[in-house]
């Protein structure tokens, strides 16, 4: 994937990346730090063969959050700092995505952090960012059957957090 290529790739993916990171951590600004490195991972190893990018970026930000709460301790990186290592220029969220993240985000991002991380991440990437269930599979890698029954499992998580 070329500079180009990479460019659309992001354009087309950063609203539902950070909307899945964001949904998974405690503040904006790490959200966007962890999304950014999600894609600085992406752009270096282009140099491999990667047969779903899109599938490929999602497990990267998975792991981004799961390192993110063991080492929570440490200090984040800083959004110019990535934008210098990585030779493009981050950019910042959108008038759009500011509007997404608003006190019903906060009230599902609440019911999120109280069911398994593996529910919250189906969830979010079923209902919110409209993936199948293969593509889930993909990215967890694990059997599409096996999504599905996650996904049901989640939903009625969900469904009993929601009653509480």
């Amino acid at each position: 994937m070329n500079r180009e290529e990479f460019s659309e790739f992001y354009d087309k993916n950063i609203d539902k990346v950070f909307r899945f990171v964001y949904l998974r951590v405690d503040t904006t600004e790490t959200a966007q730090d962890l999304t950014s490195l999600a894609f600085l991972k992406l752009w270096k190893r282009q140099d491999s063969e990667i047969f779903n990018p899109t599938a490929f970026l999602y497990r990267i930000a998975r792991n981004q959050i799961i390192d993110f709460y063991r080492e929570k301790s440490k200090k984040p990186l800083s959004l110019d700092k990535v934008g210098e290592i990585a030779d493009f220029q981050v950019a910042q969220p959108t008038f759009s995505q500011k509007i997404e993240l608003t006190l019903e985000m906060e009230s599902i991002k609440k019911v999120l952090h109280n069911i398994k991380p593996v529910y919250a991440d189906v969830i979010i990437w079923h209902y919110v960012d409209d993936l199948s269930s293969k593509e889930i599979a993909q990215i967890l890698k694990k059997r599409e059957g096996n999504i599905r029954v996650i996904i049901h499992r989640a939903l009625k998580a969900l469904k009993e957090q929601l009653e509480v």
